[in-house]
């Protein structure tokens, strides 16, 4: 108890109406539950812009994203919100890893999970067809029967709304883009869905479709969805919903929405109020500052006529208005924003909205889309995205939005900032950049101006340049009336004016005028197409049979190729098992000829041994027992040799101690023979071996120790046996004279030579490396040899 009064007091102390005096809107009680409760988190649906837009590395912006913060300052809290894909993030909340939902409609299925805030915002389902496609002769949904209309798979109040015609085929579709795809290649008749379907439209620069008409029985009125078991939190969000002003809530609607995303039958409100047209008639002319290098957007023609796709739209404002035009032509962009901000411009009419220019101007709602690209060099991999540029010097114009986010968004990556596309174009043509992010539009414009043709796009960014019209923060008039005269211009003319300045510009470039001037007249013309047609489809059934038999003859060959490869594989197996068993073979030999030594001759010479060194204590003749002695002598001598012989031919230690026994026998026996110190260790971390890896490394060890011995000239060798990462590691190293890595062929005296060591190694998939020598310019000779553990073991 004496913790929540202190909690309570405390929430006192630090209310909103203390700090700022601005009056709390919440109780004592409330607040001491927000206490209780420091951490809330929303969900919302990823896939749903603009009420989310992902901006890249986790962050998202959007309506849903300022409503929220409108809200929590409000409040004077802070609430969280996670963007996920609708369908997750409903399961999420229905868990309570999420504590409620944002901008969900209250269905009564989900009553039983959720409690529901008043509603603030509309959310509109509209008609989407193809651009030319006649509308319903019926309004709403009931005109819809018998066709094929598509919609987001995870909208429960869409499949519910189709269901109601029971003659509609409704098709599910996973994203935006193949409702698009679906709805331009004829796979659907029309799609059914919210403005999020236009607006990636726009955001992808997609044309041939847009929404009709609107659904009068689509609209839904959203709220938030709250945890059952949190009706305090509802009494709280409703609240802070009631605090927000109705110019609030229409500055969020139209900075994110517009304001032709209802689409009605009447024609916009554009009338300009007396305020306006007093602004105009004493300002009737504009000062526009215009980027030269940013064709097809914004660029002065040979005669220096100002065209463009921004100009289009400012000079239909203009002559709606009666506004004059007074363009002006800067350097470059960076140019253009210095003259705007000496105020000797009014107007700049193509700017991206970034943070930082949202605080320096007051801009339009988008009225034009372009995404930004990768460019590099043809002969550069597909990069994909972003990530790939990580360390990479990267080109961009200089204050131009892409700077700025780069900038902000990816400080890894070191930036090389140009004046102009074409600056930055010569820069990666000259290798001083590794690629160049741009805009789509006037990047592939300026290569095809520049003739640069091998810088091709292989990359995709998030960013989009939404261009909008920007104008001084003190002069909201003229920002009213420019935002009128935008909505004043029908969606079709729109888009015939992006269509004329991006789709046929290309066209003009692929020199298609130069096929009109040699047409003599429409009939002609009409009979070259009619030929061409029939031409046309003989070569392509031509092709088409070729293509058929080429096919089949290409998968008989890929058949039979890989039935010889099998049957090769298999031989290659049988011939590398056949050469372990083999070696394996000599082993066995050697071992059977080794004990065949001790057992027999061995055996014979050692009581030999004994008889005469009987009979010579017996002898009392000098010169008798001098000749026995030297029979002693020589008897002792051909035993020690046959014991060494034997040890040679299959020391026993290898098969009764291991491989590392062996080897320190190796090393004991050499400096008893030959005197040559060498030093044997082993790690204790080295696992036993199978047989088959054990003698094919002790036959390779003993033939590079006897190579050392016959050629290195060294006074003192080492053998490891180690195991590391997987691998069993044994090295013989010296310091000799050093040996050549070209000297390893095969000896003619029929020895291994390393030639024959590696192909032994070969068999149990080890391998030789000669770490120093000669060629390294170091003194002695370091050898390697190492076979993978997990095979051997």
């Amino acid at each position: 108890m004496a913790r929540q009064l202190f909690a309570l007091g405390l929430i006192l102390l630090l209310s909103p109406a203390g700090a700022g005096g601005r009056p709390d809107l919440l109780t004592p009680a409330e607040r001491a539950w927000l206490a209780e409760h420091p951490r809330i988190t929303l969900g919302v649906g990823a896939e749903w812009p603009p009420d989310v837009i992902q901006i890249g590395e986790g962050r998202i912006a959007g309506f849903a994203v300022d409503h929220l913060r409108l809200l929590g300052d409000k409040l004077g809290i802070e609430i969280g919100l996670e963007a996920v894909p609708w369908h997750a993030m409903v399961a999420a909340a229905e868990s309570r890893r999420l504590d409620g939902l944002m901008l969900a409609a209250p269905l009564e299925e989900r009553r039983d999970r959720f409690l529901f805030t008043d509603d603030f915002h509309t959310a509109y389902l509209f008609l989407y067809q193809r651009d030319g496609d006649p509308l319903p002769s019926k309004p709403g949904i009931a005109g819809l029967g018998g066709r094929r209309i598509g919609y987001l798979q995870d909208v429960l109040r869409v499949r519910r709304l189709l269901a109601e015609e029971p003659s509609i085929v409704a098709v599910p579709l996973p994203s935006q883009a193949a409702l698009a795809e679906a709805l331009l290649t004829g796979a659907v008749d029309a799609a059914v869905g919210a403005y999020d379907l236009e607006y990636w439209r726009a955001s992808n620069g997609v044309l041939g479709f847009g929404p009709k008409r609107m659904l009068p029985e689509g609209q839904a009125r959203l709220g938030i969805s709250v945890r059952k078991d949190w009706p305090e939190l509802v009494g709280i969000l409703n609240k802070g919903l009631a605090a927000i002003t109705e110019e609030e809530s229409s500055a969020l609607h139209r900075r994110w929405y517009g304001r032709d995303h209802l689409i009605r039958g009447d024609v916009p409100e554009t009338d300009l109020n007396a305020e306006e047209r007093a602004w105009i008639a004493a300002h009737p002319v504009l000062r526009v500052g215009l980027d030269p290098t940013w064709a097809p957007v914004e660029f002065f023609d040979e005669q220096r006529r100002p065209q463009g796709v921004s100009v289009a739209h400012l000079r239909l404002i203009a002559e709606r208005f009666g506004l004059r035009l007074d363009f002006v032509a800067a350097p470059n962009w960076a140019a253009a924003v210095a003259q705007f901000d000496a105020g000797k411009l009014d107007l700049l009419p193509a700017v991206a909205a970034t943070p930082s220019r949202r605080q320096r101007f007051a801009i339009s709602a988008p009225y034009v889309s372009f995404p930004a690209a990768i460019f590099s060099a043809a002969d550069v991999a597909y990069l994909g995205g972003i990530e790939a540029l990580r360390g990479q010097v990267v080109a961009v114009i200089e204050g131009e939005a892409v700077h700025e986010w780069l900038r902000e968004q990816h400080p890894e990556i070191p930036l090389r900032p140009a004046p102009d596309t074409a600056a930055a174009l010569r820069a990666l043509n000259r290798g001083e950049a590794f690629a160049f992010v741009g805009n789509l539009a006037t990047t592939s414009y300026a290569i095809g101006a520049s003739g640069l043709t091998h810088i091709k796009v292989l990359g995709e960014t998030p960013f989009v340049y939404r261009l909008g019209m920007a104008v001084h923060r003190d002069q909201p008039m003229l920002a009213s009336i420019l935002q009128k005269g935008l909505d004043a211009i029908p969606r079709e003319k729109r888009d015939a004016i992006y269509h004329d300045w991006v789709s046929i510009r290309y066209q003009v470039e692929a020199d298609w005028g130069l096929l009109w001037r040699v047409v003599l007249g429409a009939a002609l013309l009409m009979a070259l197409i009619g030929w061409w047609a029939v031409s046309l489809s003989r070569e392509v059934g031509r092709r088409r049979r070729a293509e058929t038999a080429l096919d089949a003859l290409s998968r008989g060959l890929e058949q039979s190729l890989a039935e010889r490869t099998q049957e090769l594989d298999g031989a290659n197996a049988r011939l590398r098992r056949l050469a372990l068993d083999l070696s394996l073979s000599e082993e066995t030999a050697r071992a059977r000829l080794a004990g065949e030594l001790h057992d027999s001759p061995m055996q014979k010479l050692a009581l030999a041994q004994m008889q005469v060194e009987s009979a010579a204590r017996d002898l009392a003749d000098a010169e008798s027992a001098q000749l026995l002695g030297a029979g002693q002598t020589l008897l002792r001598e051909a035993i020690a040799e046959l014991r060494t012989l034997q040890f040679d031919l299959s020391p026993p230690v290898l098969a009764r101690q291991g491989l590392a026994a062996a080897l320190d026998w190796l090393a004991e026996s050499t400096q008893q023979r030959w005197g040559l110190r060498i030093a044997c260790t082993a790690a204790p971390d080295v696992p036993p071996l199978g047989p088959e890896a054990s003698v094919i490394l002790f036959q390779c060890a003993r033939e590079l120790v006897y190579n050392l011995i016959k050629h290195a000239q060294a006074s003192r060798a080492a053998i490891e046996l180690s195991a590391r990462d997987g691998w069993l590691e044994l090295r013989v190293t010296d310091d000799g004279i050093g040996l050549a890595v070209a000297a390893a062929p095969p000896r003619p005296d029929g020895g291994f030579g390393l030639h024959s060591v590696r192909e032994r190694l070969a068999l149990i998939h080890g391998e030789l490396r000669i770490e120093s020598g000669l060629d390294a310019g170091a003194p002695g000779t370091r050898l390697c040899i190492r076979l993978p553990l997990h095979r051997q073991v």
